[in-house]
This record gives structure tokens, sequence and C-alpha cells, in this order.
């Protein structure tokens, strides 16, 4: 007696039941639904960001303006030779421009800092507190106490014929003032530290 062909089992795919259009049509809306709140996520993630970047520059030039801070031209970063001098500033002090190949230490010297050298360092984010000489000895004082309370990135230093019996200086910025106010010296120290057109620049040793 001959046996009977066996029926091919359907196989576990076969069994498989197709999802129906309407299954298919609500995949299809499950899938839009996660690819617009992803898009959303992402536009609300960076409007949010630039958001707070524009709300801090607002306030950052808010608290310029009430310091009375004043904003030069930028006159570039170019490297004189070693003891050449430049005397186009467009400031006094300067805050940009032709500078000598070496910046000074930070910290307080008793000496007065070149123009060509003091640019130097204000490329590297230093803020220059400068007093003119004979300023009343407690004034100097309180500066100097200032500068030390910075770990880096400050000089404190006399300044012939300053303009004004105090100045502070970053790069394209200039306040100046009638007396040592130290908490707008140190709000401007603040706002421009590491602020400079090559910030992080570590400070010369002074030994």
């Amino acid at each position: 007696m001959t046996a009977k062909p066996r029926r091919p089992q359907p196989s576990n795919r076969s069994r498989r039941r197709r999802p129906s259009a309407a299954e298919r049509a609500a995949a299809r809306r499950r899938r839009r639904l996660r690819t617009i709140a992803w898009v959303t996520a992402a536009v609300l993630l960076v409007g949010g960001a630039i958001g707070f970047a524009v709300l801090r520059s607002q306030a950052n030039a808010r608290a310029v303006r009430a310091l009375g801070v004043q904003t030069f031209p930028n006159q570039g970063q170019e490297h004189l030779q070693p003891g050449q001098d430049y005397t186009a500033y467009n400031s006094t002090p300067p805050t940009s421009g032709p500078h000598d190949p070496s910046p000074a230490p930070c910290g307080i010297s008793s000496q007065p800092i070149p123009n060509t050298v003091q640019v130097h360092d204000l490329e590297h984010g230093v803020v220059m507190v400068q007093y003119r000489p004979g300023l009343d000895p407690a004034q100097v004082s309180a500066l100097e106490a200032l500068g030390r309370s910075y770990s880096s990135h400050v000089i404190v230093a006399p300044y012939p014929n300053l303009p004004t019996p105090v100045a502070a200086t970053a790069w394209t910025k200039l306040l100046r003032l009638d007396h040592a106010d130290v908490g707008k010296l140190r709000r401007f120290i603040d706002l421009f530290r590491q602020k400079g057109p090559e910030a992080g620049v570590a400070c010369p040793s002074s030994g």
C-alpha cells in the first residue's frame, strides 16, 4: 500500500497573522509621533541654550554699561621684534595691538610695565589694574590686596602719567576711575579675566 505524501506543515512565519491595514496605519502614526516628539525636544533644547546665551550676553552688556567700561577697536595681535617700540595705540593704557613677544609675569609689580609688554598679557586674558604714581598708599595697598585675591591673570602695577588715578584694562576694554574703587574693579576683573583672544595661556613665572 502506497503511503500518502504528507502535507508540508506551515512554518511559524506563515502562521503569523499579517497586521491589518488599520494596524499598519496606527504603527505609522506612532512612529510619526515619536519623530515629532524627538524633533520638538531637540528644538526646545537648542532654543533654550540659545535663549540662555542671549540672556547672559544681555546681562553682561548691562553690567558693562553700568560700570562705564569703554570698548576700543581691536588693533590686532601682531608680534613686534624683541625691544621694538610701538606708539600708535588707540587708548591709554593700551587695550590691543602690536606687542612684545614676551608677556609680563602676573601678580604685583612695583615697576611700570611697558605698553608693548602688557598688551601681550591682555592677549592671554590678563586684566591690568594700574595706578598713577603718587596715589595714596592706602589705595595702592587696596589695589595690591585685590590683585593677590586672584591666583592668576591679574597684574597690578604703577603707570606713569596715567590720565586718571586708576585704570583697568582687558582686551579692547578700559575702565577709568578717580580712586581705587575695589568693588567696580572686581566686577571688571570677573567680567573680562580670561577673555582675551588667546585666553587660557598660563602666566609666565616671576622667578
